[in-house]
């Protein structure tokens, strides 16, 4: 049939055959060629060198610099083998015997096979030595010192800077520990937190800030070697918190209860010391609690004695407010020079005894009764008065209830204005006596 493939012709067809052996030849001979010859090449790996079990390492030695190099393996071999390898066949290893102690070392590298692969050696690691930095690991804890020296406050404000804050990952109450090679850590003096963006500010403002130390004369120590203990940020970053503060003098303020008329316009009579405090806190707080610091309280004669002529009352002091020249305490003194005390035994009968605020329809019987009543005041006032110018108030406060009961009587001074009743510490103002109300 025309134009039927014939396998038989194409055997027979000698030129077609010619150029057929002849690329067979030459393949058999290329990979014959390839199986039998050798080449050289070289594979990259890292070496991770470390003194952990050998004698340096047992001594408390350990690399901070150079523990990881990059380095090449020259391998000769078929080519059908070596063009398989990568640096997961090889092992390269370190002679530290030349190490004796803090320093910088030669440390001579080899190379080894890892794995069962064969047909291939290993001719040499470039470079075959290398330098690492030795010394043994210490730790110090230091005071972290924000710089502040750029930051400053807004004009026309009235504020000024606060008492900046450290905070962050590691940081301990403005502490944080940092380790590394011992003779780095010898070196430093201080721990510095350097604003990132120093500004102007007219509150409270947070800043990023990187650590940075230096020794005693200011210069600043290379810690590229050290850690942070506990700092999260691998740049060694905290923030700082600039707190904005504002200052207020504040005048002591009081009341008084039951002071004799004589005494109450005499401004000598009550001395405070100090009469004021500068404080110094964030706005809001000096806001707040100015008004508090400021009231020293009520002082009820009543409860004045000769043995009260001086008080202590103390400050309290809100945190994050501060008195700027550390007062604690406020003394208060009454000019008892020439005072002295009396008691004088007063009967209480319907003559001497105002009864105010009676419930309607209700009689009631004051029977007699003495008290002893304590006066203070000056001594010229003192030695003059008498019973007669003592007298009683009783206050029912309209209660309707019937029988023998306790009400209080608080005693009047006429004739004399530098004199008061002394009730007692904390006793209630007032004596007790007893009305049969019906």
């Amino acid at each position: 049939m025309k134009g039927k493939f014939s396998f038989n012709k194409l055997l027979h067809n000698s030129k077609l055959m010619a150029v057929v052996s002849i690329i067979t030849a030459l393949g058999i001979w290329a990979a014959v060629h390839s199986a039998s010859s050798e080449d050289v090449i070289t594979i990259t790996k890292t070496a991770n060198l470390s003194l952990d079990n050998t004698y340096a390492g047992n001594t408390g030695l350990k690399i901070y610099s150079g523990a990881s190099q990059q380095v090449d393996v020259r391998v000769r071999g078929s080519l059908f083998v070596i063009y398989k390898l990568n640096d997961s066949n090889f092992d390269i290893k370190g002679d530290y015997s030349e190490i004796k102690g803090v320093g910088d070392w030669n440390v001579t590298l080899s190379a080894s096979k890892i794995g069962e692969q064969t047909g291939f050696t290993i001719e040499e690691v470039i470079p075959n030595k290398v330098r690492v930095f030795c010394d043994y690991e210490d730790k110090k804890t230091f005071t972290i010192s924000p710089n502040i020296r750029d930051i400053s406050v807004k004009e026309g404000t009235g504020y000024q800077l606060g008492t900046p804050v450290v905070e962050g990952e590691g940081v301990e109450n403005g502490t944080i520990k940092i380790q590394g090679p011992r003779s780095v850590l010898s070196k430093i003096a201080t721990i510095s937190a350097e604003i990132d963006q120093p500004q102007k500010i007219s509150e409270v403002t947070t800043f990023k800030a990187n650590l940075v130390a230096y020794d005693e004369s200011g210069k600043q120590v290379d810690i590229s070697l050290c850690t942070f203990e506990g700092l999260a940020s691998a740049e060694n970053k905290v923030n700082v918190i600039v707190p904005v503060q504002v200052k207020r003098r504040v005048e002591f303020t009081y009341k008084y209860n039951n002071i004799p008329p004589g005494l109450m316009n005499l401004k000598s009579f009550i001395n405070i010391s100090p009469s004021y405090v500068e404080i110094i806190g964030t706005p809001e707080q000096v806001d707040t609690f100015a008004g508090d610091i400021a009231n020293l309280g009520t002082f009820d004669f009543n409860h004045i004695s000769l043995e009260d002529r001086q008080k202590k009352i103390s400050l309290n002091i809100p945190q994050g407010i501060a008195v700027i020249d550390g007062t604690t305490e406020v003394t208060v003194t009454f000019n008892m020079e020439n005072f002295t005390s009396k008691t004088i035994s007063m009967s209480l009968n319907s003559n001497n005894t105002l009864v105010i605020r009676r419930p309607a329809g209700r009689n009631w019987e004051l029977a007699t009764q003495k008290i002893n009543v304590k006066l203070i005041g000056s001594k010229k006032s003192i030695d003059k008065i008498k019973e007669n110018n003592l007298s009683a108030v009783i206050d029912m406060a309209d209660d309707a209830t019937t029988g023998v009961r306790e009400f209080r009587a608080t005693i009047k001074v006429s004739g004399f204005d530098d004199v008061w009743v002394y009730y007692g510490e904390s006793e209630p103002s007032g004596y007790p006596i007893f009305i049969n109300v019906r």
